[in-house]
């Protein structure tokens, strides 16, 4: 049985899964056609995924998990979300995980080891959560940000710390670079135990991600180091690799870890 798949999203990263899907990376999942976000109302359309895919890829950022991810879930479709910062909306949250009928299933992207804090979640308690993640100034510019807040941040010469704080004050300021931080507090089963601090680090050749989990099983320590994305310098180039494993396992049960 071929899986079917539909993806919502043509930018740096669900072009690059496209190609990969094209290319036979995922045996067994076939790829339907792709969305453009933004573009809705062109070529192939939501509507048309929901007729002919089996699971609903979004690779388009968190308002697009939020606009068409309850919409998926509830024709019975699966959801496979890469904006995984959308989920720090409570509401959003539960409609996609709980209420159904389809299910929402989530990519580990640029970060290891959720699966031990999702253990020791399941089997005792994890306390707190740190996750120091560094990235190129360039990439932590935001909108919001004045002209002389910009021009400090990419004049820096050494890194400085942005924020400091939970996955709710990391959505609002820096809404690209919560996906680590959500996916953290998901497996840990609290959203209160994770503290994000994000660094400017004009030395950064590489993003990188330092966690420390403290559980009543143990430390857990894990650090990661991501090529950026060619086409987007804020993602990870190794997140349409996570997307399409993921489409690979779902296609083809077997022994392979998840």
């Amino acid at each position: 049985m071929v899986l079917k798949v539909a993806l919502i999203g043509s930018g740096a990263i669900g072009s690059r899964v496209a190609e990969l899907l094209d290319a036979g990376y995922a045996p067994g999942a076939e790829l339907t056609g792709v969305i453009p976000h933004g573009h809705a109302g062109t070529g192939f359309s939501f509507e048309e995924a929901l007729d002919t895919a089996d699971v609903v890829v979004e690779c388009a950022g968190v308002a697009a998990v939020a606009e068409f991810g309850p919409r998926v879930v509830s024709a019975g479709r699966d959801l496979l979300v890469t904006s995984i910062g959308a989920l720090c909306d409570g509401s959003l949250r539960k409609t996609l995980l709980d209420d159904g009928p389809g299910r929402t299933l989530l990519t580990t992207g640029a970060l290891g080891g959720l699966d031990a804090i999702t253990a020791a979640c399941a089997g005792g308690t994890v306390h707190s959560i740190t996750v120091e993640s560094r990235k190129l100034p360039s990439a932590l510019i935001q909108p919001w940000m004045d002209d002389e807040t910009k021009k400090g941040i990419l004049a820096a010469t050494r890194p400085m710390e942005l924020l400091r704080g939970g996955p709710d004050e990391l959505i609002k300021a820096f809404p690209k670079s919560t996906n680590v931080v959500s996916a953290l507090a998901l497996a840990a089963g609290n959203w209160d135990v994770v503290e994000a601090v994000l660094i400017a680090d004009p030395a950064a050749k590489q993003t990188s991600h330092h966690v420390v989990a403290d559980t009543s099983l143990g430390t857990l320590e894990i650090r990661v180091t991501n090529q950026a994305s060619r086409g987007n310098p804020a993602s990870s180039a190794l997140v349409p690799h996570a997307v399409v494993r993921g489409l690979k396992t779902l296609a083809n049960a077997s022994g392979s870890f998840i």
